[in-house]
């Protein structure tokens, strides 16, 4: 029994049993895996595959019908399946996170997963809820090295036909990065390594075989480069914090499987650790395919011995509807959620503004004083004006807190009216930030993949109507980050307006041209439509990725250049300013600011649109892009008085 513990068994010390007349028992175990689900159930067409022609995937119906089929083959054949999930679950679609997810488990629980270990993503909506969520699963939720979460369980040990398996969860110890501080409460979580060597001898003391851990810890993508960075880092004597789950493979001495999430990059083979020869599994993100892994056990010496694929490309199974049918009961419970918050109105403002529209009318509020003093920075924003500003702020913050506090002095001494803010990476480091800017409140992206949108506005003027995120539900063309979409009244003395403020950062590189060229046809026609029920006055900003100059297949934009009778790009007056480039690095004009036509009079008035030059203030362009961003702002004022 002392071989179940020695990991270079698994491969080729079978001979050797052979030799010695020992003829090993073997059965297999069907692992059947998910991850970074991002509340994506419903059928969408696969354009990854090809966007003109896309084949659908069949999601959550698809996904049940392969389940249920692995299950009776493996019957047949005295066979064991173990389905679990890693985690980010809801967020992602109106459909995971209108009800907080509970129709999320609810489908689960039809699909009986067997474990579940809780993402950063599944906090999204708080602790408490998180908490419901698994008291309405009826499946256990892992997370040995999370506390401060009522109910939620170190390990499992399931018993199978003929051995067991322990089955330990363990989250990212960068959880807190991931959500805003008031959704983390009372929540704390220790190192996953640390947890993990004090619990295995405790999951062995109780019947386990093989120990399996599901780790909401990510394996990162180029996974051969990051390992050969981490061995020359370990070559050097420097200590490794454990981050991920390439590295607890690495660093786990008594693991046989990790079957992770927290990163949508799939793989279509197992990462082996050459030194551990732990096996790292991880599927692909929203549901475009299921994780399908057989592992041979030898039921004598209760040791992996091998694995083999379902298919001959490997062990991601895509559901396309061609290849995996839906369930149809499963299928039309899917749509029927899907329709039912699809076919909801959009909001009704007008009790809420009736209701601030009552209240006395305020003085506007005084330019306030810079709060810091590192940077000499001018204010921009002037009162009785509307003061908009784009900035993509590179994978906030990439300088901790020193970005940190660069950036809040920058928003304080500038004293814009609105920001969209593209990049926020550590969503905890921004609301931190944030709670340093009194004057300022914001609203995040909720249905983001990745690199999340925000929106920060002076709360004294303007007041939050609603929030939305339109093509949600099928966001490819929009590269996984759906426009972030927020209704305003702005009031301000005696003046009061009704905003459409839109936030968006489109796909760059590779097929990026195509893409922004059908997500503006998208979000043309969706603003059309919204200009129709009289809601013209409407400003798009953000990272659009390119430039406004280019001419015929190449413009991206075409769909609002060919409508100047409604849309406006106010940019146009600055794009070919070599002072005013917005991404100086190439250099070029990609951050631009549209407005509907309900602001055409106001700009053409006294309206102004700049590039905010903040490298000069700082001192260089390099200063500026080690600490905060390769891309410059963009400013609209908007006199209002």
């Amino acid at each position: 029994m002392v071989l179940k513990r020695v990991k270079q068994f698994h491969y080729f010390m079978l001979p050797l049993l052979f030799t010695l007349g020992l003829r090993a028992e073997t059965t297999c175990l069907h692992l059947v895996f998910t991850n970074d689900i991002h509340g994506a159930l419903h059928k969408v067409p696969a354009r990854f595959i090809n966007p003109e022609f896309a084949p659908d995937l069949t999601g959550g119906a698809g996904a049940y019908n392969y389940v249920k089929s692995v299950r009776s083959k493996a019957e047949q054949r005295n066979e064991s399946v173990l389905l679990t999930d890693g985690g980010n679950l809801f967020q992602g679609t109106p459909l995971g996170t209108q009800d907080g997810g509970s129709k999320m488990i609810q489908w689960m629980n039809w699909m009986e997963y067997d474990a579940f270990v809780p993402g950063v993503k599944d906090f999204d909506q708080g602790k408490k809820n998180l908490i419901r969520l698994k008291e309405e699963a009826s499946f256990p939720f892992l997370a040995a090295n999370l506390k401060g979460v009522e109910g939620v369980l170190p390990y499992t040990i399931k018993a199978f036909d003929g051995f067991n398996v322990g089955l330990i969860g363990l989250i990212t110890p960068d959880l807190k990065d991931g959500s805003l501080p008031k959704n983390m409460e009372g929540v704390s979580v220790e190192p996953p390594l640390d947890v993990l060597n004090r619990i295995i001898p405790e999951v062995r003391s109780k019947g386990a075989d093989l120990v399996f851990v599901l780790a909401h810890m990510g394996l990162p993508y180029d996974r051969e480069i990051e390992y050969k960075k981490m061995v020359e880092r370990v070559s050097t004597g420097a200590k490794i914090r454990i981050t991920n789950a390439l590295e607890l493979a690495h660093f786990a001495q008594d693991v046989d499987v990790i079957i992770t999430g927290g990163i949508s990059k799939g793989y279509d083979t197992p990462w082996e650790d050459p030194l551990t020869h732990t096996l790292v599994l991880q599927n692909y993100g929203n549901l475009t395919g299921i994780g399908h892994l057989k592992l041979d056990v030898d039921l004598s010496a209760k040791v992996i011995t091998g694995y083999t694929f379902p298919t001959d490309r490997g062990m991601m199974i895509t559901l396309f509807q061609d290849d995996i049918w839906p369930d149809f009961e499963m299928a039309d419970s899917i749509k029927s959620w899907v329709d039912a918050i699809t076919n909801t109105s959009e909001s009704n403002h007008s009790e809420l503004i009736s209701t601030i529209r009552s209240l006395p009318a305020q003085d506007c509020p005084d330019q306030q004083p810079p709060a810091y003093d590192e940077y000499n920075i001018p204010m921009v924003g002037q009162v009785n004006d509307l003061d908009i500003m784009t900035w993509n702020i590179e994978r906030f913050p990439i300088d901790g807190e020193k970005t940190m506090k660069a950036v809040a002095e920058i928003i304080r001494d500038l004293n814009v009216d609105i920001i969209g803010v593209q990049e926020v990476i550590k969503i905890g480091k921004f609301a931190e930030m944030m709670s340093w800017l009194p004057e300022y409140d914001f609203v995040l992206s909720q249905q983001s993949s990745f690199l999340e949108q925000a929106i920060i506005y002076r709360k004294e003027i303007l007041t939050l109507l609603g929030q939305q995120e339109p093509f949600a539900f099928d966001d490819y063309f929009f590269a996984g980050r759906p426009p972030l979409l927020v209704d305003f009244l702005w009031r301000c003395g005696q003046t009061d307006i009704e905003i459409t403020f839109v936030n968006m950062h489109l796909k760059c590189c590779g097929d990026g041209l195509y893409r922004r060229q059908q997500s503006m046809k998208q979000l043309h026609s969706f603003l059309r439509d919204r200009m129709d029920l009289g809601m013209d006055k409407i400003i798009v900003v953000g990272d659009w990725n390119d430039q406004i100059q280019d001419e015929g297949i190449y413009q991206s934009f075409s769909p609002f250049m060919d409508d100047r009778e409604h849309f406006l790009f106010v940019t146009e007056l600055i794009a070919d300013d070599p002072s005013q480039q917005s991404y100086p690095t190439w250099p070029s004009f990609l951050d631009h600011i549209l407005i509907g036509k309900g602001f055409f009079e106001l700009f053409d008035s006294n309206g102004t649109v700049r590039s905010v030059n903040i490298d000069e203030w700082m001192g260089s362009w390099d200063v500026y892009e080690n600490l905060i961003s390769d891309h410059r702002p963009i400013l609209l004022s908007l006199p209002l008085d």
